[in-house]
């Protein structure tokens, strides 16, 4: 019971450092584009729409360019 308690515990610990570091390297690669403490949550790119094909936002500006 000890052992689960010990891997729940750093399982979290570990997730928590992963997140950290995922936040770090996408603030380092995009510092131009960042306006909110939280780096992934101005993600613009995407209007999280469900379609499983090509994006047709990303389509329409690939043809205006």
């Amino acid at each position: 019971m000890v052992q689960s308690l010990v891997i729940a515990i750093g399982g979290i610990i570990f997730l928590m450092i992963g997140w950290v570091a995922v936040q770090s390297f996408w603030r380092k690669t995009f510092a131009d584009h960042i306006t909110d403490e939280d780096v992934l949550a101005g993600r613009s790119s995407c209007s999280n729409c469900g379609c499983t094909t090509i994006c047709k936002k990303k389509l329409n500006q690939a043809s205006t360019e």
